[in-house]
C-alpha cells in the first residue's frame, strides 16, 4: 500500500552494523547468495534495503531467506517476522539450551568440553562477528513469572563505584568482584520484563562486563577470560540499543587479536566499531577508535598506516562536546601516549620522544597505570644510548610496583632486548624477577 509505514527494523539495522557493513555491502551480500541460488535479481539496491531498517518497505520472502543466510541468524531474530507470523510461534523455545550455552560462555559449566568457537558458530553460523546476544533475548514473559522487580540504577551505582576503584585498587579483588557483578547482571536481565528499564539495565551490565573484560586482559593477562566478558558485553549493548557503548566493546575486542599478532582478526571490529559511531555517538569515542586502530597497525609493522589513524584520531577530537561518562580510559594524555608508539613504529624517536614526554606530563590518577607503559616506551625512543633506557624501564618498574598493570609489564619486557647482555640488563631482569614473584605470592 502506497505511503504505508512499518515500525523500523532495529534488529536488521544492528546486525548490519556489527558487521561494519554499508548499505551496498549488505546488498552485495544478498545479490550473491541469490546468485548461488540461481535466483535473478530484480532490482535490489542500497536504497531499499534503507527503507527496510527505516520501516518504508517490508522485505518481500524472497529476500528475507537470504538475510537469515548471510547473518545466520533466525527470521525473528531479525526483525523480519510479522504479528501474525510471530503469534504462531509455540509458547516454549530452545530456552534450555540458550541457558546451557550460556553457562558455557560465562564460565559456569564446561563439562561438556565445548570451546567458545564453537558455540559462537552453532549460535550465529558464518557471520564475521561473535554476538550472544540471543542468550539475553529470553522470553519476557516465562521471565517475569517469578514476579520479580529489577532496579537498575541500584546495579549501575555498584558499576559506577568499581569502575571509580579501577585506577586504584588491586586488580585481582576488583576483577573478582567485578566478575561476580556482571553475572549477577546476567541472571537480573533474565529476569527483567521488556521495556525502559530492561534497557538500561542491558546498558549497565554491558559495562560491568566491559570492566571486567579490561581487568582481565590488561590488568591480569588473561585473554581468553577477557573474550568472554567482551562477548556478554556486546550482546548487552545489543539489548540495550547504545551505539557508543558497542563501539567501546568492539574496539576493546580488536586488542586481543592485536596483541596476538593477528592484524587482519582485529581490522574488521575496528571498521565494525566505527559503523557505530555514525549514530551520535562522542567524538571523543571515534577518537579512541583511530587510536586503537593505530595500535593495531603499529603492531603491525604498518606504520604509514598507524600515524594516518593517529592523524584522524586528533582530527575528531571535539573539546565542545560531552564524552560518554565511562569514557575514563581515554583522553588527550592517552592520545599522546598512541601518537608516540605510532611514531617508534616508523622509526621516528624524536617524534616518539616528543609525544611520550606530553603524555606523561599530562597523566592524572586515573591513569596512573598508564605511566609503566609511556615509559617503557620512552626506552625505545632513546636509541642506542643504553644508560637512559635502561633509566626509563626502571622508571617503569618503579610504577608497577606503585600502580600495577600486566599490560606495562609486557612492554618492559618486550623493550628489555635492547639492553642486551649489558650489566643494565642485567640488573634489570633481577628486578623484574623479583617484581613477578611478590606478584605471585600476593596471588597466591
Amino acid at each position: 500500500m502506497a505511503g504505508r509505514r512499518y515500525p523500523p527494523n532495529r534488529r536488521l539495522a544492528w546486525e548490519r552494523l556489527q558487521r561494519g557493513w554499508s548499505y551496498e555491502e549488505i546488498t552485495e551480500h544478498i545479490r550473491a547468495e541469490m546468485s548461488r541460488a540461481g535466483e535473478t535479481d530484480t532490482g535490489l539496491n542500497a536504497n531499499t534495503v534503507r527503507r527496510w531498517e527505516i520501516g518504508e518497505r517490508w522485505p518481500d520472502p524472497r529476500y528475507r531467506k537470504h538475510l537469515v543466510a548471510i547473518l545466520g541468524k533466525p527470521a525473528s531474530d531479525l526483525g523480519l517476522l510479522t504479528p501474525d507470523e510471530l503469534a504462531v510461534r509455540p509458547d516454549a523455545e530452545t530456552l534450555h539450551e540458550f541457558r546451557r550455552l550460556w553457562e558455557m560462555l560465562t564460565g559456569d559449566d564446561n563439562s561438556n568440553g565445548w570451546d567458545r568457537a564453537s558455540v559462537l558458530r552453532a549460535l550465529v553460523g558464518a557471520s564475521m562477528l561473535p554476538l550472544v546476544a540471543p542468550l539475553l533475548s529470553l522470553d519476557p514473559d516465562a521471565a517475569r513469572a517469578d514476579g520479580r522487580t529489577v532496579d537498575p540504577d541500584s546495579y549501575q551505582q555498584i558499576v559506577r563505584c568499581q569502575r571509580e576503584l579501577y585506577w586504584t585498587s588491586p586488580a585481582r579483588p576488583l576483577y573478582e568482584a567485578a566478575y561476580a557483578h556482571t553475572q549477577l547482571g546476567v541472571g537480573l536481565l533474565r529476569a527483567a520484563a521488556t521495556g525502559t528499564s530492561r534497557a538500561s539495565l542491558a546498558s549497565a551490565l554491558a559495562k560491568s562486563a566491559l570492566l571486567t573484560a579490561r581487568l582481565a586482559f590488561f590488568d591480569l593477562s588473561q585473554p581468553a577470560i577477557a573474550e568472554r566478558c567482551y562477548d556478554v558485553a556486546l550482546a548487552a549493548t545489543r539489548e540495550a540499543g547504545d551505539h557508543a557503548l558497542a563501539a567501546a566493546v568492539l574496539g576493546h575486542m580488536a586488542f586481543i587479536p592485536a596483541f596476538g599478532h593477528q592484524p587482519a582478526n582485529a581490522r574488521p571490529l575496528i571498521d565494525a566499531a566505527l559503523q557505530h559511531t555514525w549514530h551520535g555517538v562522542s567524538p571523543m569515542v571515534r577518537s579512541w577508535l583511530h587510536c586503537v586502530a593505530s595500535e593495531v597497525e603499529a603492531r603491525a609493522g604498518a606504520a604509514a598506516a598507524s600515524r594516518r589513524h593517529i592523524d584522524l584520531a586528533a582530527g575528531a577530537v571535539d573539546g565542545n562536546s560531552t564524552p560518554p561518562e565511562w569514557l575514563d580510559f581515554y583522553d588527550n594524555g592517552r592520545l599522546h601516549s598512541f601518537a608516540g608508539y605510532a611514531a617508534l613504529a616508523s622509526g621516528d624517536h624524536s617524534e616518539a620522544a616528543g609525544q611520550l614526554n606530553q603524555a606523561l606530563a599530562t597523566l592524572t590518577g586515573t591513569s596512573a597505570k598508564q605511566r609503566s607503559v609511556v615509559l617503557a616506551d620512552m626506552a625505545t625512543a632513546q636509541g642506542g644510548d643504553g644508560d637512559r633506557a635502561a633509566d626509563y624501564l626502571n622508571q617503569a618498574i618503579d610504577a608497577l610496583h606503585t600502580d600495577w598493570y600486566g599490560t606495562g609489564l609486557d612492554r618492559v619486557r618486550a623493550v628489555r632486548p635492547t639492553l642486551g647482555d649489558s650489566r643494565h640488563g642485567a640488573l634489570l631482569d633481577e628486578r623484574v624477577a623479583a617484581l613477578t614473584a611478590g606478584r605471585a605470592a600476593l596471588s597466591g
